[in-house]
């Protein structure tokens, strides 16, 4: 029942999202849907906010995904450097993704990339990731108009990093939710992004 109303709302805030666009001509930014993961693991918590707003610096032909990710995740105090890992699906292709943005030194795409999906990876030279030290901010905008989710089934990922490698992946679902990302049209592509989801987690495997 709990997914159900979640997943009504979500909708509701984006066909509300969409009337006021074509109402207002996209002159000023509007959030379409946001929503909350937030996990508990043995090696610590993982809480990743999602964003949609309807235009990129005042650009109503795209719209702008927006992340932070937080909490105390660290497998391995002193070998790992926190939360330094976010891979998100999405689904099957999606067309056009630009102005991905995230905190200097942290590495775009290197497990998974456009069109499939966005990463983001802090190696253990780079720095602590986020965590006790504070939040990471990442985003990235797409065509206005392209349909997202927050299927928790897509695989999204947060990991650590060991030895520069990545480390201890979690997958980002909650009561069924996982993060909001975009989709391709026909949702039927959502089997390419399991595939991919698959062979990320194959390389998340311990260090040697």
């Amino acid at each position: 029942m709990r997914r159900q109303i979640d997943r009504m709302r979500l909708w509701t805030l984006v066909a509300f999202g969409v009337s006021s666009t074509l109402a207002t001509g996209g002159a000023h930014a509007t959030t379409l849907a946001s929503n909350l993961v937030e996990l508990s693991t043995a090696d610590g918590t993982i809480s990743l906010q999602s964003r949609v707003d309807d235009n990129v610096g005042g650009d109503a032909s795209r719209w702008l995904f927006t992340y932070v990710l937080g909490g105390t995740f660290d497998p391995v105090p002193g070998t790992t450097n926190g939360l330094s890992s976010l891979q998100l699906f999405f689904g099957g292709p999606v067309p056009d993704v630009t102005d991905q943005a995230a905190p200097a030194g942290w590495i775009l795409n290197e497990l998974v990339e456009p069109p499939f999906g966005v990463g983001f990876d802090l190696p253990n030279g780079g720095g602590f990731g986020a965590g006790p030290n504070g939040s990471a901010t990442f985003s990235f905008a797409v065509p206005a108009g392209t349909a997202f989710t927050d299927d928790g089934t897509l695989g999204s990922l947060a990991a650590s990093h060991s030895l520069d490698v990545a480390f201890g992946g979690v997958e980002l679902v909650e009561d069924g939710h996982g993060p909001i990302v975009p989709v391709p049209e026909p949702t039927s592509l959502l089997l390419v992004a399991g595939g991919l989801a698959l062979l990320a987690r194959r390389r998340l495997s311990s260090p040697a």
